[in-house]
């Protein structure tokens, strides 16, 4: 008896609607055949492709165990087919019946959850067709950026992918960049100790709170180091905590536990110090390398991190922290030399 062939398309009754310049097609498909035909598109850390979340287990878990419960999955699966057309009126769409022909723009847990339940269920589809990457993460971005379940890191790290931004989030752009760069390079303090994407660990930043506070030292027109290039960026941000390593080393590497300048408050608290110490150093230095550093931090080398870890939490306690640090720091500068006024952000 011959094998059938396979067919090399689907069809799918559905009907369409015109949003701006977009027609996209509405209907319902059997997930074991939605799931065989489109892919999700992770987002790897580590590799610059794809700009899905990467799959939470938990909550593919608790789609199994909800369906699975016979509760019905109203929401619709956002998808955009290449290769996919209409029949002539526009009651069937036609797609190719191959791997990879169409990507999951958002629903991805959903179907994921319904797929691995094994459940025969058809769950409702909004197609696209043909929409390029740049249009695909416009839509993930737009959809996802207020959801709770969708890390901020994520929307972050695809800035650079997105036309028509705004100073603050090219700014973000450049912090993620940046920290980009700090995390892979061996020779950095933060060597291995930005996660991109995910939770961090005890003595891990997460890019969400890196770009938070660095995104306003870089912003063009506006932060203090906003005329500079990305390498004299990293490099300064390197050597600040190159320099705190020397002048400070208790505190940077503490006999137990973790390190104040590797938590979220410490982070916060330095960067906020930042402009002053800059402004300090330029100036009395004209440069900002280790050893430049390390003459103006010298002379708070008596400064007490320990208060740090009894100040609290959140946006204010880092205002605080850093206010401690650069309020000293000025004050010892006015002590050695009264002739010499400073106006900066405090």
């Amino acid at each position: 008896m011959a094998r059938k062939k396979k067919p090399k398309s689907i069809s799918f009754k559905c009907t369409t609607i015109t949003q701006g310049s977009n027609t996209l097609a509405l209907f319902a498909a059997p997930v074991k055949t939605l799931w065989q035909i489109t892919t999700i598109n992770q987002r790897d850390p580590d590799k610059d492709k794809g700009y899905q979340r990467v799959l939470s287990a938990g909550r593919v878990d608790s789609i199994v165990r909800y369906v699975e419960k016979k509760n019905p999955i109203p929401n619709s699966v956002l998808v955009t087919f290449d290769g996919a057309r209409f029949n002539r009126d526009k009651t069937q769409l036609i797609v190719p019946n191959k791997p990879q022909a169409g990507w999951i723009i958002d629903g991805q847990h959903r179907l994921a959850g319904i797929h691995k339940s094994g459940i025969d269920m058809e769950i409702a589809v909004v197609a696209f067709l043909g929409l390029d990457i740049k249009e695909q993460i416009e839509q993930f971005v737009r959809i996802n950026r207020q959801a709770k379940n969708v890390p901020s890191s994520l929307y972050i790290d695809l800035l650079k992918h997105l036309p028509d931004k705004s100073d603050a989030d090219t700014a973000k752009e450049r912090a993620a960049d940046i920290a980009n760069e700090l995390r892979k390079d061996d020779d950095s303090p933060f060597f291995g100790k930005i996660v991109m994407i995910g939770n961090p660990k005890a003595g891990e930043i997460s890019l969400t709170n890196f770009a938070r506070k660095i995104a306003p030292l870089v912003q063009r027109n506006k932060g203090k180091l906003g005329i500079y290039s990305i390498a004299t960026q990293v490099g300064i941000i390197k050597n600040y905590y190159r320099a705190l390593a020397h002048v400070f080393p208790d505190a940077y590497s503490p006999k137990e536990g973790i390190s104040v300048f590797f938590k979220t408050l410490g982070f916060g608290a330095l960067m906020n110090a930042l402009p002053v110490v800059f402004d300090l150093c330029m100036r009395e230095q004209q440069g900002f390398r280790v050893e430049d550093l390390m003459k103006i931090l010298k002379r708070v080398d008596d400064f007490s991190f320990e208060n740090w870890e009894q100040i609290g939490t959140g946006s204010q306690a880092e205002i605080s922290a850093g206010e401690d640090l650069s309020s000293q720091l000025l004050s010892r500068h006015q002590a050695g030399d009264p002739e010499q006024g400073l106006d900066l952000p405090l």
